[in-house]
Parts: structure tokens; sequence; C-alpha cells
């Protein structure tokens, strides 16, 4: 874990945010971890053995998570199901990062990992307007469905970081480079992220 580079990015609903870390997986050549590659890490690692019983269901996805929250209270360790699922996707984060150098998307892992000596940590913004075409265009939505559903997904975000970090989600001196996509496009701001991961290893 020592010498592995670690790339953590945090973005903005509608940023293009998953296209960009995607096309920097690419170019480098190393994993890239969104929600539903952890969590399925997390199956195969063992992880939920520990936290389900048969009467629960099997987490798939975030939304699984918060309705399981809701429904099961207490456990004998004092943890709430959605704590232990936390707990569980944090181990199963810092697992993967063991086996070799990657890239998390989300998933509040620049707080996840704040400690590790080689991770470098984006925050991928753009301008409401720029977000909001490419959304309705993306789903086939109104331009104030498009705005809501940028909000929505925008603090809903926020609140899970604030959940996990001291430090408030997009602030910018909590990351090493935070960058709007909207002025060079996908192609363009992976080109730069990764031009400033090769400077600084250098």
């Amino acid at each position: 874990m020592k010498n592995n580079l670690l790339i953590t990015i945090s973005r903005q609903f509608g940023s293009s945010g998953h296209q960009i870390a995607e096309q920097l997986s690419r170019s480098l050549d190393i994993p890239l971890f969104d929600k539903d590659a952890i969590a399925q890490a997390a199956k195969d690692y063992g992880m939920y053995a520990r936290i389900m019983t048969g009467d629960h269901p099997t987490p798939t996805n975030s939304l699984l998570y918060s309705i399981a929250a809701n429904m099961y209270s207490l456990n004998q360790s004092g943890l709430s199901f959605e704590q232990q699922v936390s707990m569980a996707e944090e181990e199963t984060m810092r697992n993967l990062a063991k086996e070799g150098s990657c890239i998390f998307i989300g998933r509040a892992a620049d707080a996840v990992f704040i400690d590790h000596p080689n991770r470098v940590s984006f925050f991928i913004h753009a301008p409401m307007e720029w977000r909001t075409k490419r959304i309705e265009q993306l789903y086939g939505l109104s331009t104030s469905k498009a705005q809501s559903m940028i909000k929505q997904m925008d603090r809903k975000r926020a609140a899970y970081y604030a959940e996990r970090s001291d430090t408030s989600w997009g602030f910018a001196p909590g990351y090493h480079f935070t960058i709007d996509s909207s002025v060079l496009g996908v192609s363009g701001t992976a080109e730069l992220m990764l031009a400033f991961l090769r400077t600084r290893k250098s």
C-alpha cells in the first residue's frame, strides 16, 4: 500500500466526473472503483457475512442500504445496520488499495484515505448551466427538472461526505486539485489531471 498511487475523485452531479475517471483509469491502466464495484468487492471479500443474517436483505446499492437502515434497529454491537455496511465498505476500500494503484470515485474516499502517503485527491465541478444542459440531454428532462435533480444529488453527496469527514464537500483546500470540467471537456480534463499526476510524481 505504501508505494501504490491512490487517486480519489469527488465530483458535482452532471460534471462528467465518472467519464473523466474512466478515461483516467484507461490512461493509467489502473482499476476504477465506484460504489457498485466497491459493493461487489465487499461481497467477494465476504464482508457482509459479518453483518447479514437470514432475515436481512442482501445490500446491492445505496438505496437498499438506506431502506435496510430504516428497517433494522441497533444490534448487539451498538451499531445500526447502515453503520455496519459503511464500515464494511471502508474496510473493502482499504483492502482494494492494498492490492495496487487504483482510483476511487465518490464514497468520501479522500476522507477514508486521508493518511495515505500517495493519495492524490481531485474535485471536479462545472457551472450549473453547463451541467443542466448535460442532464437535460442525458435523461430527457426539462430545465427545471434537470436543475432539481442536480441540486438533490449534490445535497445527497454533500451529506454523505459530511458524515465521514470534518471537511466540507467541494471545499477547495481539502483537495490537491480542483477543476472546472466545462472548460476542457471530458478528454481535456482527464489529460490535465494526468499531467498533474505526472508532474507531481516527477
